[in-house]
């Protein structure tokens, strides 16, 4: 069994986790650690699990007698855990302990995490990679709306993103927990910040478009991205991207369906996708579009429109990082993954 703990655990993200690993039929879940909340039981912080786990909060993180960490929370606190604990995960080598960062302090590849977008890094995360840095929940959707394209060395162009993220972005994790210390914090707060502070629309262009090089080293144009808020939807990111194309939508389904055919969470669907669709699973939904409905297009180059919905909290998230941990271990990528869907 794999014996798992969580950094941060007061935040919504940690709870998502929370709800799959206790669940996972190779996991055994023996610490989540938070200083806002040290000492409180979990069912009392995230809802939904009373009966399903006795755990108490504990207020810190030691690495010795874990197989898998996940840093949730902010960057810096995960910073400061690696830096506090880098001697003995090197001295680990024999075991390593596998490190899982939802909180963006390492995307940058430091600490030789490896970036946690499996469908494009799958191999490099089953072989012999020990830890991992995910993606912003937001690049996670645009990577997944591109990564047949820039696989197949087709970005030809700019790539002009709308993002519509829900109501979940506007809550503030922190002051719930500092303010209101009695109520549940978790299930629709959002685990990374309020949409008025972040996500950073230049640092998710600047993510994407490192990624979008990464698959496809000869694309050079620009990357624009914009945000709005979804007040009807409590939780979800539907992303639509434009970019030109001249391939005629048959062929381009084509090249979709052969890049996904071997992943397990990702679709096309010949209907344009909304958030409640993929609500509570660690799918991604995604359609393909003219703009003309002209399914051929000729010569002329055309803006294909990708869109691409995701759960912010599961598959831009907590799902996405149980994911990458069964990638680590030589699990099977679906291993305690079959979430229920709830479009309500």
């Amino acid at each position: 069994m794999i014996k798992t703990g969580i950094l941060g655990g007061h935040t919504a993200v940690a709870g998502e986790l929370i709800r799959i690993l206790i669940n996972h039929p190779d996991v055994v879940l023996t610490t989540v650690a938070s200083k806002e909340a040290a000492g409180r039981t979990v069912d009392t912080v995230h809802r939904g699990l009373t009966g399903d786990t006795d755990m108490r909060i504990v207020q810190t993180l030691e690495a010795k007698g874990h197989n898998a960490v996940f840093l949730c929370g902010e960057p810096w606190e995960a910073r400061r855990w690696m830096e506090q604990n880098s001697s003995f995960l090197e001295d680990s080598s024999d075991e390593p302990i596998r490190v899982i960062d939802l909180t963006g302090a390492f995307r940058d590849g430091s600490y030789s995490m490896v970036y946690g977008l499996p469908e494009h890094n799958r191999k490099a995360l089953v072989r012999g990679a020990t830890r991992t840095a995910l993606p912003s929940p937001i690049a996670m959707a645009v990577g997944l709306a591109l990564f047949p394209l820039a696989k197949n060395m087709l970005l030809q162009g700019p790539v002009n993103i709308s993002a519509t993220v829900a109501s979940a972005f506007s809550g503030a994790v922190k002051q719930a927990t500092t303010e209101q210390p009695n109520i549940a914090i978790s299930t629709r707060l959002d685990p990374i910040a309020p949409i008025e502070n972040r996500p950073d629309t230049d640092d998710a262009a600047r993510e994407i478009t490192r990624l979008l090089r990464q698959i496809q080293p000869t694309f050079a144009s620009s990357v624009s991205l914009s945000l709005s808020l979804d007040e009807a939807t409590p939780r979800g990111i539907s992303v639509t991207v434009d970019t030109p194309s001249v391939l005629p939508l048959s062929e381009l389904e084509r090249r979709f369906n052969e890049a996904y055919h071997d992943h397990n969470f990702t679709y096309l669907i010949d209907r344009c996708p909304s958030a409640t669709d993929v609500a509570n699973t660690n799918k991604c939904l995604l359609h393909l579009s003219y703009p003309s409905n002209n399914p051929e297009p000729f010569n002329a180059s055309q803006s294909l429109h990708v869109t691409a919905v995701i759960d912010h909290l599961l598959k831009g998230s907590a799902g996405n990082a149980v994911h990458c941990m069964n990638l680590l271990f030589g699990l099977s990528e679906r291993t305690g993954l079959s979430l229920k869907a709830s479009a309500f």
